[in-house]
């Protein structure tokens, strides 16, 4: 049943009085303490970490948690210059068993049960606390109740502040000899949040009452307890979450660091449905009594499902009524308006079909169709005012009708070639120049084209020779082509495209006058043959080649040397037609 908030606040006036009326009053120090500073939010998924928003969970709503927490050097020992002397707690993992609910839609309550699961240390000197004992442990069992005292958001996702009163009350079931304890105690802290976006903002301030424990020259007494938090949805199921929090200690000697605890952490959230999952970490910022040189954490649950904002229902207009029609019999008078349904004109067989009212003897309306061709240059389609009509045949209606491309050109070694492309149906072409690169030049390649080609240094037309100004080199007694003749025979195919009126060449083999006469023969031949094969293999057509091998006929110089026979054996090409 809704509460009045007359009667709320009466309510929260009483809770806020037993909680400072329940708070212990100062003692005979003790010694032990609960060294534990990470007191995760029960329902994590409502709240940030340590964190409260100023929001509930609505009504009945319950959720269940885990959540694993490890901290590394939680408490050290230091000099009077503040340098680390001892590790009296160098690991400390906590396994937080949590649940809560959600009441009236104002109040929420829920517990956390730290268990230890792992604590290593030494004694500390002096005293009768050594947390090196503890491998396992039940920590102080605390309990939350929440009561959001105002919002000014109707929705949970609307944008807008918010105000909540919590406690965190603390009953000793811990040991505070292994410093997995302490008295009982209580910690009233009122929650403030702002939401914009999405995001989310967050401000803790509160007081804990307690007994005063000590432990060398640490204080561990009432506190001042502060959280700062943010909270940004990064995507439908996943929240980053951060948030700075500490205590300070207002009554101790000395506002020392060991007094003021202080912890930076950074997490993400992901939840889809009910589950909910979370990993995270953060560092020691004012590394004080129970905060670590750094902190890793992880847990799973089930907790209430995200808020969503509800559909907006949709608005349904009536159509407006049809106007009555009245019944006008058709007359050659009045064709005009009593037979306005006129079918629009469309195209068929691509002819421009149109329609013509008339009156049939019976005084009903009829539609004649009447077709007619579109004239030289048109053809049926919609016009711009997507009315059938006979419209101008376009240029192209996609690239590909783009045909007419000019040919590629060469200047200055720069070659210009061009694409065709149709933009609002009518071809454009579009230049492209490219300088070519080093040993190329812009000439025409096997296909008749302007393209950029190899560099011809090698080869030269002289009277009725294509003269070549490097030997053709074979295998040893083979007719096999040496690979540096490669670009040689080419740069003799180029030549070959570039000119073609040249329209038959003739290409020799010559030989020395070393072995017998019939092998040279032979191996002139096969020499001659090889190359014409090789200019075949470069796109010159079969039909302008032939091949003769003279063997040792035809010396240039005296074979009695080697310089002379070395340049007996050779290749010549002759051109035996051109137009």
């Amino acid at each position: 049943m809704k509460q009045s908030f007359s009667t709320r606040w009466f309510l929260v006036a009483l809770a806020t009085a037993l909680l400072t009326s329940a708070a212990p009053s100062a003692v005979s120090a003790q010694e032990g303490f609960d060294l534990q500073q990470f007191s995760p939010m029960p329902n994590l998924s409502g709240n940030l970490y340590s964190t409260a928003s100023a929001d509930v969970a609505p009504h009945l709503e319950w959720s269940a948690m885990a959540l694993f927490n490890y901290g590394h050097n939680p408490l050290v020992l230091s000099d009077e210059d503040g340098n680390r002397i001892e590790t009296l707690v160098s690991s400390q993992a906590t396994m937080h068993l949590m649940a809560s609910i959600g009441l009236l839609d104002w109040v929420d309550v829920g517990v956390d049960l730290p268990l230890a699961v792992w604590q290593d240390g030494t004694s500390v000197p002096g005293g009768n606390i050594n947390p090196g004992e503890a491998s396992f442990g039940v920590g102080d069992l605390r309990v939350v109740p929440k009561v959001k005292l105002f919002s000014t958001r109707e929705h949970p996702l609307d944008n807008g502040i918010g105000l909540a009163l919590l406690a965190d009350i603390y009953a000793p079931t811990g040991d505070a000899g292994q410093l997995q304890g302490g008295d009982f105690r209580i910690g009233p802290r009122l929650a403030g949040d702002l939401m914009v976006n999405g995001t989310r903002l967050a401000v803790n301030l509160g007081y804990q009452y307690r007994e005063e424990q000590k432990l060398q020259n640490l204080s561990v007494r009432d506190t001042l307890s502060w959280n700062l938090g943010a909270e940004i949805p990064v995507a439908e199921k996943f929240r980053i979450t951060t948030e700075a929090f500490g205590r300070l200690t207002p009554g101790a000697d000395s506002m020392e660091s060991y007094n003021s605890p202080t912890e930076f952490i950074l997490g993400g959230k992901y939840q889809t449905g009910r589950v909910f999952a979370t990993l995270g970490g953060g560092v020691g910022i004012i590394n004080g009594y129970g905060t670590p040189d750094w902190r890793l954490f992880a847990g799973v649950g089930v907790a209430p499902p995200l808020p969503t904002r509800p559909e907006e229902p949709e608005i349904v207009v009536a159509p407006e009524p049809e106007p009555e029609v009245v019944e006008t019999e058709c007359t050659q008078e009045n064709v005009a308006s009593a037979c306005a349904e006129i079918p629009v004109a469309e195209c068929a067989d691509g002819a421009l079909r149109t329609y013509q009212a008339v009156c049939t003897d019976s005084g009903d309306c009829a539609y004649e169709p009447s077709d007619a061709a579109c004239g030289d240059g048109t053809y049926c389609d919609l016009n711009s005012d997507g009315v059938a009509a006979c419209v101008p045949v376009p240029d192209c209606r996609e690239h590909a009708d783009c045909a007419d491309v000019p040919v590629p050109t060469c200047a200055d070694n720069v070659l210009t070639q061009y694409l065709g492309r149709c933009l609002d149906e009518t071809c454009h072409y579009d230049a492209t120049q490219t300088r070519c690169p080093e040993r190329y030049e812009c000439g025409v390649n096997d296909r008749g084209e302007n393209d950029c080609v190899p560099v011809i240094d090698q080869v030269v037309i002289k009277d009725d020779k294509i003269e070549i100004l490097d030997m053709v080199y074979f295998a040893l007694n083979s007719d096999e082509i040496d690979a540096r003749s490669y670009d040689l025979l080419r740069q003799v195919a180029q030549i070959l495209k570039n000119h073609p009126e040249i329209e038959l060449i003739r290409i020799e083999g010559h030989t020395d006058s070393q072995g017998s006469k019939s092998h040279n023969q032979d191996l002139s031949e096969r020499r001659a043959k090889s190359v014409l094969n090789f200019l075949i293999a470069e796109r010159i057509a079969a039909e302008r080649l032939t091949s003769q091998g003279f063997g040792p006929d035809r010396p240039l110089e005296s074979n009695k040397t080697a310089a002379g026979r070395a340049a007996n054996r050779r290749v010549e090409f002759h051109i035996v037609k051109q137009d």
